[in-house]
This record gives C-alpha cells, structure tokens and sequence, in this order.
C-alpha cells in the first residue's frame, strides 16, 4: 500500500468520525492531502480575500461549483503553469472553511473543520472513581458516627462535675413518666426522652414517694437512678391520730382537731361539703336529709371509717386528705366485709341497701359492749324490722336530740323524730346512721347470727346482754337489770 492509498484511509476515517457531528460536505477526489509537499518551503496563505490568476474557461465552471470545505495549499498554485493560457484577473473569497447549505441559494455556512480535533481520555478509571466517591463518603460517615455518638454520650453523662444539691419530691402516684419530666424541669438530667429509653433498659417497677436529698444538677443517668433507687427517699415524718369506734360526725371532727390543732374545725366541716369526701355505697343520699339531727349539716354521719390514721407532717394541716382518707376507708372495710361474709338472706327479703346495712352496723355499735353480743343484736332489729315492730332503741332517741343518752326526758323518747325509734309509731330504721361503726359491726350487720330473738337486756358486769324470744323471758331479763342498776 503507497503513501497515497494511506492518505485516502486516514481521510475516510475522518469523515466517518466527523458524521457524528452533521453532514460532511463533499471532497474532492483530485485534492491533495493537508499540508504542505515535503520538501517544498511552503507557509499558509493569510486568511482574507487573495487575488488568483485563473484561466477564463475556469470561471464560469468555479462560479457553478463550491469551493472545497477545507482550503490547504496547492503545489499548482504556487508552481509555474508550463502552458501559458488565457487569463482573467477575478477575486476569489476565502471560502477555505465555509460551504453551501444549499446549493442553489449559493449562501455561504460556516464549517468547522472537526478533524483538527483531539479526544483527550480520562485521566482516571471508574475504579478509582469509586474508590474516591467511597473514601469520601467513608470520611463522612465516620465525622457524623462521631459527632452523633458524642452527642449521646453527652447526653447520658453530661460533661462536667454534677451541681447543686435539688430539692426533689415524689407525690405518691406519680409515674416513671412523671417522675422524669420532673428531673429534666429541674435540670437534674439532661434529655427526658432519653432517659425513659435507658429506663426501660436498666430499672423495673415504680420509684418510692417522698423527699429526695441527693439529687444535684447536670447528673448522669446512673447517678440519678442511683439515687432514685438505690439511697431512696428521707423516712417520712408522721404522727398518729384514732378515732375511737361509735363517735357522731361532730366528735370525730373535735377529735381531729384536739389530736392535731393544724386540723381547724371550721375546715373540716367545710370540706365535708366536698365531693370527693363521700362512700361509694348503694343507697347513698345525694344531699343531706331535711331535719337532719346532724350538726355538721354534711349528710356524712356514719360515713367516715373510725381507725388510727397516720398523718405526714407535710399535711399536718390538710382537712380534705384526712377527710377523704376516712371515707375511702369506710368504702373499702365495707366491701372487704361483704366479700368475706356475703350478705345475709334477710337483708334482700327486707329489701335493703348498703346505706341502710351500714345504718344497722351503727345501731349495732352504739348498743353492743361485748363483741360476742354483735351478731345477736343485728339478729333482733332485723327480726323486729320483718316483724313491723318499733326498734326502742334508746340510742337512737339520743342521736335524734343531740344528748347524751343520760340526759334523755320523757319529752326526747316520745319525739316524732324519724330518728326516734322509741315512738312506737316508728317502725322503721333511721334514715341515716347515728355513729361511725367499725369492722365488728359492719360484718354482723352483713350476717346476723340465727335466732328468733325479739328482745336484749343488759344483765352482766362485763356488759354482755340477755336475749329474749317472748315477753316474759324479756321481763325476766328486765328485772335482773334493774336489780343490778343497769336499767
């Protein structure tokens, strides 16, 4: 293959590349390869309009055809013609990179010559592309695993010694929840929503209520649970008071408040009025009854459980909490009773409530001395309540006129009070307890002893009665009172 054969190839190869780019304009066969001749000093002709010796025939056909798409000098051009010819002086535009979108309008296009151009290649590979991309990507993660990982770190353990001493105080009830947003309230630990995630994790159960003393602020985790759990509260500060067994309203009240002076009567009665301060008994009144003999005017006669109370002297002075304690009491040895013992069959042919039962545990209580007598004594008013008959309880004349039963008259046991069961016209129970009654009475009143008894009469020294079926056994019992000074 000759130099020529060569040139031709290296040209096709051009055109094929630069077809990529847009139509390639025609070559002419009979042009020379680019460049100069070897061996011939020959320099590029300046752009721009050059005057050209072209022989006349050659005019017109130059006029019909365009001029090629890439000038490059001629030999012919620069050489002696050994023929002299004809010749017409024309000027002939540099058209050497232009060509003819159309060849009829004969309007000039410029092209450029892509074939000078050079494709420079990567100077990387994809593999090392990536492993750049994945380096720096790596640097990345590991700055944000760092500062996140520090972040948390800081979170659980603050940087930095713990503050001062925080006065923390668990009310009781309060949950893990509770407890939480208070110690991030008092800067004590640093994220809340953290520390109930550690705690699920490092803490079961329910943290104790009370004073806490080694708390400090900017605490760690651990050491706040340390001290939560591990020291716990101060022992808390109480006091006793006992309500004894068979007190009115009004008693308890001046109990209360001789047993602890913080506990003002005239705060007591007032939060008796309060909703809160009630049994969740059937039966019982919404309001207090008309005519109540109860002094407080409260309608909770009866309805706050006698027992020994402990009071935190942080609440020496809270009424309402004493108050609502005793009743909650009440509710609760009540329900205890009922589920033990049940309820007798009486109490459902008689058509009874729990207020009504809770009102025969107070008669029971104001009229017992001995426990063994308790269960006897509700036998008798349920047998006198089935039989229509008046109760003639002595107690309950006293509650009615607000004395003590050793300076009732003839004028306080015939009162029509429906709380004097002394009026024979009165066949019914009062319409609210008399006392407060304790467990004892509370579970006989639930299951009365079985008997027929109609009648008791107090015959002993130690307090026990005589229960009595007809009336000449109740006679007979009534006179063995009196001759010991008990009637």
């Amino acid at each position: 293959m000759n130099k020529n054969q060569h040139s031709e190839d290296d040209a096709k190869g051009v055109d094929r590349m630069l077809s990529r780019f847009g139509p390639v304009p025609h070559r002419d066969p009979n042009r020379r390869p680019p460049g100069p001749t070897p061996g011939a000093d020959i320099r590029r002709p300046r752009p721009g309009p050059r005057r050209v010796a072209v022989p006349a025939d050659q005019v017109a056909e130059r006029s019909r055809q365009p001029s090629p798409l890439f000038e490059t000098p001629q030999d012919e051009v620069f050489a002696t013609p050994e023929v002299p010819v004809a010749t017409q002086i024309v000027d002939v535009p540099d058209w050497s990179n232009t060509v003819y979108s159309d060849p009829q309008s004969r309007e000039p296009v410029e092209v450029i010559d892509r074939r000078d151009w050079v494709r420079v290649p990567r100077r990387t590979g994809g593999t090392v592309r990536f492993l750049m991309v994945a380096c720096v990507v790596g640097v990345i993660g590991i700055f944000v695993f760092g500062r996140v990982t520090t972040w948390f770190n800081d979170q659980i353990d603050p940087p930095g010694e713990p503050g001062e001493l925080v006065e923390f105080a668990i009310p009781s009830g309060a949950t893990a929840n509770d407890v939480t947003q208070d110690l991030f309230s008092q800067e004590i630990i640093a994220n809340p929503t953290l520390f109930r995630y550690w705690l699920s994790d490092n803490f079961e159960g329910d943290f104790l209520a009370g004073d806490y003393t080694c708390l400090r602020e900017n605490m760690s985790f651990d050491e706040a649970l340390n001290c939560l759990d591990g020291e716990g509260p101060l022992p808390p500060s109480f006091f006793s008071i006992t309500i004894p067994e068979g007190l009115r309203l009004d008693e308890i009240l001046e109990v209360l408040n001789r047993e602890n002076p913080a506990f003002v009567e005239s705060d007591l009665e007032r939060d008796l009025q309060a909703t809160l301060v009630s049994v969740g008994l059937e039966g019982v009144p919404d309001a207090p009854l008309p005519g109540s003999p109860d002094p407080t005017g409260s309608g909770k006669e009866g309805l706050l459980f006698p027992a020994t109370y402990q009071i935190d002297e942080k609440k020496e002075g809270d009424t309402l909490d004493i108050l609502r304690r005793m009743a909650d009491t009440m509710e609760l040895k009540f329900q205890e009773a009922l589920d033990d013992t049940g309820r007798s069959p009486i109490i459902d042919e008689l058509g009874l409530t729990d207020y009504q039962v809770l009102t025969i545990a107070s008669l029971i209580e104001e009229e017992y001395r001995v426990p063994g007598d308790q269960g006897k004594i509700a036998r008798v008013i349920y047998n006198r309540l089935l039989n229509g008959w008046s109760l003639g309880i002595d107690a309950t004349s006293c509650y009615a006129a607000q004395k003590s039963c050793a300076d009732l008259t003839t004028a306080d046991l015939e009162s029509d009070s429906p709380w004097n069961t002394r009026d024979l016209q009165n066949t019914s129970l009062p319409p609210t307890p008399i006392a407060a009654p304790g467990e004892g009475s509370i579970r006989a009143a639930l299951n009365p002893e079985e008997g027929a008894w109609m009648f008791y009469v107090l015959t002993e020294e130690d307090g026990s009665h005589t229960f009595a079926v007809t009336d000449a056994e109740f006679n007979a019992a009534k006179q063995v009172c009196q001759a010991r000074g008990f009637c």
